[in-house]
């Protein structure tokens, strides 16, 4: 579907596609003269976050990574959108998952009028960058939340939620970093001088952008490495746990390993000590439980207790 905004005061025009179909592909090619290649780019799932221009039809392709989910209840936490630039239109080309994209970038054109088109897109790229803040923010409070319980249980449920959370850190991460190098390409072709020129203010709003993209690489890197330490101490307390009950158990089978030596010895047919005593048995038991105590007593003073 294609909507398509009025011209703003700074002759600008937002065009919005979500979910391209086959009618709104040739409406932009017939009307727009946009080609079949950028707009593939710009409807793939999977396109990683870069910058292209093409001479040909003098259009900016830029392709970025927009938070959706700090869960692992959305299908994709994280999901890329696409902006071109051709003179002074914007199109916008989203999904059903991604479409308050279109809302943001028609608040930010409709707060300042006078903008150029360039400035929108700075505007919407600083705005989608921010957003990773909120989604890291939310997932250090899932983090603190399941450190807390890990000091009292260590049941699957945390280990479910430490995978959970360790693959949206990742996904997360990894889309941090192509926007960060789509954000470098953009200031690489831009610095060329013969594509784009932009002016004092502009130049100003990219550079924050690319700051803005740095420290969530950094801040979402540090996470990485903080779960992933907390992983290893997850697991260090379960190894230790194990070890635990496989010393408990070893030590009760050597401890009840000495009776039945003992009780086989007086279950033979042969003549053996006070076997015909009628006070033999509880002899049997005595020599029975003193070496099971000095067994005990051992292991304690050895500190195996």
């Amino acid at each position: 579907m294609i909507r398509i905004s009025p011209y703003t005061h700074a002759n600008n025009q937002i065009i919005a596609v979500t979910d391209m179909t086959a009618e709104d592909r040739q409406e932009l090619k017939d009307n727009y003269h946009l080609n079949n290649e950028f707009l593939n780019y710009a409807v793939d799932p999977v396109e990683r976050a870069r910058v292209e221009y093409d001479e040909l039809i003098e259009t900016w392709l830029i392709v970025y990574n927009v938070p959706l989910s700090a869960t692992g209840d959305a299908p994709r936490v994280i999901h890329p959108f696409s902006l071109m630039v051709r003179h002074n239109q914007l199109f916008v080309f989203v999904t059903t998952d991604t479409k308050f994209i279109i809302e943001d970038a028609t608040m930010l054109t409709d707060r300042d009028q006078t903008q150029g088109v360039w400035d929108s897109v700075f505007s919407l790229l600083y705005q989608v960058t921010t957003d990773f803040f909120d989604y890291i923010q939310q997932m250090n409070e899932m983090r603190v939340h399941v450190e807390e319980h890990l000091r009292h249980d260590t049941s699957s449920k945390q280990i479910f939620q430490l995978a959970d959370l360790s693959k949206n850190q990742t996904y997360f991460l990894t889309g941090a970093n192509s926007n960060l190098v789509a954000i470098s390409q953009l200031r690489l072709l831009i610095g060329r001088g013969d594509k784009l020129t932009l002016d004092r203010r502009s130049a100003e709003r990219l550079q924050d952008i690319e700051v803005e993209a740095r420290q969530v690489q950094e801040m979402l890197e540090l996470n990485v490495d903080i779960l992933d330490k907390v992983s290893n101490t997850y697991n260090n307390l379960l190894n230790n746990n194990l070890n635990n009950v496989m010393k408990i158990l070893t030590i009760y089978s050597v401890v009840l390993m000495i009776p039945p030596i003992i009780f086989g010895f007086y279950g033979m047919n042969t003549f053996l000590p006070l076997a015909d005593k009628n006070w033999g048995w509880l002899f049997t038991i005595l020599i029975t439980i003193i070496p099971s105590i000095w067994i005990i007593f051992k292991l304690k003073r050895d500190r195996f207790l």
